[in-house]
């Protein structure tokens, strides 16, 4: 048994020993003395982090024709009702993986993006952030998601989302 182990260990050293070897002798190998932690904490690329904002702050965007507000929850809830001319993301997402949302983004420079909670709508935010890739777009969730929109008595729709009828 003390062979074998033995032998093993061996085989382990050496393999290091060519591993690192191969690393050094490589132009673009790994350089293990100059490391150092990055100084910056970056989002993913495609623009800056999604932020999060109260309702009493984002309906101050809402006045803007380059803002496009989106509706991450089921249609069921966007048709009870939702921030007035937001656009319903499940139904403008089928297939094209949000094409209509990410055409009609093209001249807008802020999105902002809801559901029932703001955990709900921030991988949403997040997704649709990365996709489009847009260094100059904001990215915004309502904080508190629509419960708090409409408890704060903001401008409000209700009936079925346009775009989901007539993808029918």
């Amino acid at each position: 048994m003390v062979p074998l182990l033995a032998r093993t260990l061996v085989l382990l050293v050496i393999g290091a020993a060519v591993g690192l070897s191969a690393n050094a002798v490589r132009r673009d190998g790994v350089s293990l003395r100059r490391y150092s932690p990055p100084a910056s904490c970056e989002g993913p690329k495609g623009g800056p982090a999604v932020q999060v904002l109260p309702p009493e702050q984002a309906v101050r965007l809402c006045g803007d024709a380059g803002v496009l507000v989106a509706d991450a929850r089921p249609p069921q809830r966007f048709a009870e009702g939702h921030v007035a001319d937001a656009v319903h993301l499940p139904c403008a997402a089928p297939n094209a993986e949000a094409s209509s949302v990410v055409s009609a983004l093209a001249r807008k420079h802020t999105l902002i993006v809801y559901g029932d909670t703001t955990e709900e709508a921030r991988p949403v935010a997040e997704d649709l952030r990365r996709r489009i890739g847009r260094a100059d777009l904001k990215v915004v969730v309502l904080e508190g998601g629509f419960p708090a929109w409409s408890k704060a008595g903001l401008a409000c729709s209700s009936g079925p989302c346009r775009e989901c009828t007539e993808h029918r």
